[in-house]
């Protein structure tokens, strides 16, 4: 059983872990060995629940940033389930849910948490969603398709501050699948799943031609930084209600910003 302190000291480790997956910092999360030894999460049911809904989040992170979208998408189906009751709405057979908005009852520090964690679920949901629905919409011929999994791919790996970080004083890189290469076949494959992820039954790929047409690498960026600039806010959800203390992960954030900076400095010029 855990006493007062080891509840405190708890809570203060799950605080940590949504301090960190906020900001898109996931490793801290699924690494805590390399991150801080007190991440770890032991304690009451409830609570070491909110680590695994944590730990799930934090894995659909990792999985996004390797292009996996369609993987991310249903884990977060499955976090979603095992948020409170209230904080969640069934999706089909209730294999998956949805994060509900709901704000806490109360100023308690588990209530707080409770609503920290589900609105990370909630803001995972709703950027994977916004992302398949523009897939979707058909607005977007090929060529926008593989500027949208540029911009993923800036999100993700590119601007995401912590994929260069290391895990200690002469500790190797991390190790955790994410590509940061710039390589024609790695952006036309997440563009490919995108594609899947909003049509599953579209399994054509993105082709070389597509690549050629836009200018290469140096032409999809062009287009990505304009597309990104011209958006009023770094996330789909900024704006919405309960969300104005939401912060954006880091890495779309500073895309986003990168982006917009770009067109100033172009456009000095001009």
């Amino acid at each position: 059983m855990c006493t007062g302190g080891a509840l405190d000291e708890l809570r203060h480790t799950l605080r940590l872990q949504v301090d960190a997956v906020e900001l898109g910092h996931w490793r801290a999360v699924l690494h805590p060995d390399a991150a801080r030894p007190e991440m770890r999460v032991v304690g009451p049911r409830r609570l070491v629940m909110w680590g695994v809904v944590l730990r799930m989040v934090a894995r659909s992170m990792q999985l996004q940033a390797q292009g996996r979208v369609h993987d991310a998408w249903d884990l977060l189906g499955k976090a979603a389930t095992l948020l409170p009751r209230g904080r969640r709405r069934p999706i089909g057979s209730g294999e998956f849910a949805r994060a509900v908005l709901r704000p806490p009852r109360d100023a308690s520090v588990d209530e707080e948490l409770a609503w920290r964690i589900t609105r990370l679920v909630w803001r995972e949901q709703f950027e994977l969603d916004h992302l398949r629905e523009l897939f979707k919409s058909g607005e977007l011929k090929p060529r926008g398709e593989l500027t949208e999994a540029c911009i993923e791919n800036l999100s993700w790996a590119y601007f995401d501050p912590f994929v260069c970080s290391r895990r200690g004083p002469g500790a190797p890189a991390w190790d955790d699948g994410v590509s940061v290469d710039h390589e024609r076949s790695t952006l036309c494959r997440r563009g490919t799943r995108l594609r899947h992820f909003a049509n599953v039954t579209n399994r054509k790929p993105i082709s070389k031609s597509v690549w050629d047409d836009i200018g290469g690498y140096r032409g999809l960026c062009a287009e990505a930084f304009d597309r990104l600039a011209d958006r009023p806010a770094p996330a789909p959800w900024c704006g919405t209600v309960s969300t104005s203390d939401l912060k954006v992960r880091l890495g779309r954030l500073r895309a986003w910003e990168h982006a917009r900076q770009w067109r100033d400095d172009v456009g000095y010029w001009r």
